[in-house]
């Protein structure tokens, strides 16, 4: 039960890093960089670039605007 609340809660320090980065933005969408280091100095959360793109992304969309394209693997 205390993991299910820790990873609710989580989530939605996540969720609302996003908001504010999102809200925080006329039209430019925030990096995962500062997605990243807001994480950590705000909840000291580490969390990976993979992590940082997919709650961005949420966030737009639930905001209304379209979401940022999946980065291509370089070879």
């Amino acid at each position: 039960m205390l993991k299910k609340f820790r990873a609710n809660q989580r989530h939605a320090r996540l969720m609302n890093i996003a908001t504010d980065l999102i809200l925080g933005r006329d039209a430019d969408a925030p990096t995962t960089d500062e997605f990243i280091a807001l994480a950590f100095g705000r909840y000291e959360l580490r969390i990976t670039e993979d992590e940082a793109f997919d709650y961005l992304n949420a966030g737009l969309v639930h905001h209304g605007r379209k979401p940022r394209p999946t980065p291509q693997a370089t070879v």
